[in-house]
């Protein structure tokens, strides 16, 4: 999953049933610009991994769905497999794991 949904899903799970605001978003991700949060934003939901309330033309609340709950439950635990595979071969490489 790319960095920008992943963020997005993210923060929306981190917010559960409250929903996150744009402003969440822009707080929590530095440097966004609107125009893509917003694709983002409308990717995820096309997917039916939130669902959006418009409260106004650029103003929105972002709720997770069930699905999109698992998909990051799953990006989650593959990013952690990830970084324990680096961390091993690291250590491998230092010859730590021979201790």
């Amino acid at each position: 999953m790319d960095d920008l949904p992943w963020r997005v899903l993210n923060i929306a799970a981190k917010r559960g049933y409250i929903g996150a605001s744009r402003e969440d978003f822009f707080r929590e991700i530095r440097g966004v610009v609107y125009d893509d949060l917003e694709r983002a934003v409308l990717d995820l939901e096309k997917a039916g991994a939130v669902s959006v309330e418009w409260l106004a033309e650029s103003r929105f609340l972002v709720s997770i769905t069930e699905l999109g709950s698992r998909e990051v439950r799953e990006e989650y635990e593959r990013r952690l497999k990830a970084y324990e595979e680096r961390i091993a071969e690291q250590r491998h490489t230092a010859g730590l794991d021979r201790v």
